[in-house]
């Protein structure tokens, strides 16, 4: 029986993820992503003709995962608006998970690759735009500076979660950093 193409993809990209959390995005090559799939060297490329391309569906998927939890959240509460989007961008910050150590990989790598700082600066920009729908229209050019400082900030406690192991410290210290957050939205709010 044949798979949906979506569902083989699906399977590939999980795959991926194993072997990218094993070798590295720089050091692995599809005849890697072929052996983890079990797939024929036609079945892998009729899907995906690159790393690069199933890495770029690994980290839009997981901004898509991400934005729906930023929308459930933010539609079922009444508490202030800042106060709900620092708790859910410091939970952004300190969540753990392999989508969060491919993407510190991925992190890692843009100064060695364009192709990679092509793909970073696509998805940031998709995430800073699905952040800005929350708000009127009136605003969002104004907070469109404190987006991208946010976003600047949660990847750089990502990166200091997954390469330097503060984890622990800034969880111990996760009352500091919301209120930094909240400064950070009221003064650009």
């Amino acid at each position: 029986m044949k798979m949906e193409a979506d569902e083989r993809k699906k399977q590939i990209r999980e795959a991926t993820i194993k072997v990218f959390l094993e070798k590295g995005f720089r050091n692995t090559v599809m005849n890697d992503i072929m052996e983890a799939t079990g797939l024929s060297r036609g079945g892998l490329y009729h899907h995906y003709g690159s790393t690069y391309e199933i890495l770029y569906d690994i980290m839009v998927e997981g901004n898509k995962h991400r934005e729906k939890m930023i929308y459930d959240e933010m539609n079922k509460t009444s508490q202030d608006f800042s106060e709900v989007l620092s708790e859910i961008i410091l939970e952004k910050m300190l969540y753990q998970s392999d989508y969060v150590s491919i993407y510190a990989m991925f992190l890692q790598e843009l100064n060695h690759d364009d192709k990679l700082k092509d793909l970073y600066n696509k998805l940031k920009k998709s995430s800073s735009d699905s952040i800005l729908m929350l708000f009127d229209e009136d605003v969002r050019g104004e907070l469109s500076e404190a987006i991208e400082l946010i976003t600047d900030l949660i990847n750089t406690f990502i990166l200091g979660c997954e390469v330097l192991n503060a984890r622990e410290n800034f969880v111990k210290n996760k009352l500091a950093l919301k209120k930094m957050i909240v400064i950070i939205l009221d003064n650009n709010a």
